[in-house]
């Protein structure tokens, strides 16, 4: 039986918790002893990102037998330089980006943000650690530990026991469910929706990657800098909205984006059945 099913998939999720907390209490304890807030360093969440990545990784290679290479083959393999696949990847990101915004507004309206959560955000990604920390662990090291658990790992394992459909929902949930808070869950549950069709459609995890990267690089630039035209309260709770202009090409730039993206995966696929039956009449002729 191909592992995860969705039950073993929920239990890397709770296992994938457990580890972050874990070692955040062990480091808490360790920097108490050495008299050093070691949370407090600029690189304290990537690296924590990745240590939780690669005990993730051991607890599956231990409970299946699964080796490195094959936990990692969609990331190791199958990277398409087509530059208009790049491209349509990019406008899906740009305009989601500008969709999810106002969705997050709209969750902020009727949930504010507590000060522990701001606080959270600001030491990981905004401007309490330093921009290259912030791009260290959000545009670094959280798309590609991310994907290949959530999309080339948990996915990979839905689809063998579910429906493609079906796969795709439950992996972008429990994608929204590992952020452990309401405000991101929307946001990253739709991109968890786009990243794993994405995956499918092209056999390998690149495009959710750079998908991913793309959208925590605009995200953790606009928390650091006053980007004109995209103003960013530093108080969370303070909702800023888009221009209007902007909230009309959003929905344009993303659906032109996730149609381009379709149709090359589409002629790629016709490309690869033309192939086929090409080599079958080939070696039919030979014999």
């Amino acid at each position: 039986m191909t592992y995860p099913n969705f039950k073993q998939s929920v239990w890397l999720l709770v296992l994938y918790i457990l580890i972050a907390f874990g070692l955040t209490i062990l480091i808490a304890i360790i920097g108490v002893i050495v008299d050093e807030p070691l949370h407090e360093h600029d690189y304290f969440f990537g690296l924590l990102s990745l240590v939780k990545f690669i005990l993730i990784l051991c607890y599956i290679s231990n409970r299946t037998d699964r080796t490195w290479t094959d936990m990692l083959a969609l990331a190791i393999k199958n990277i398409d330089y087509d530059w208009r696949r790049w491209l349509s990847v990019g406008l899906s990101i740009f305009g989601l980006g500008i969709v999810l915004t106002e969705l997050y507004n709209a969750v902020i309206s009727v949930l504010p943000m507590p000060d522990i959560f701001q606080d959270i955000f600001h030491q990981s990604v905004g401007k309490q650690t330093s921009y290259l920390s912030a791009l260290f662990a959000a545009v670094v090291i959280a798309p590609l530990t991310e994907e290949v658990v959530f999309r080339g790992i948990i996915l990979r394992g839905l689809l063998a026991h579910y429906t493609q459909n079906r796969a795709i929902i439950w992996s972008a949930i429990l994608f929204g469910l590992i952020h452990l808070n309401p405000w991101q869950f929307p946001g990253a549950f739709v991109l968890g929706l786009v990243f794993a069709y994405w995956v499918i459609q092209a056999g390998s995890l690149w495009p959710a990657i750079l998908g991913h990267a793309l959208n925590n690089f605009l995200a953790t630039t606009f928390l650091h800098f006053d980007v004109p035209g995209f103003p960013v309260s530093e108080d969370f709770n303070v909702v800023v909205h888009n221009p209007w202009w902007l909230n009309v090409c959003g929905p344009i730039l993303a659906v032109l984006g996730l149609w381009w993206f379709y149709q090359l995966a589409k002629c790629e696929e016709t490309d690869h059945r033309e192939a086929e039956v090409e080599l079958e009449e080939t070696l039919g002729c030979d014999n």
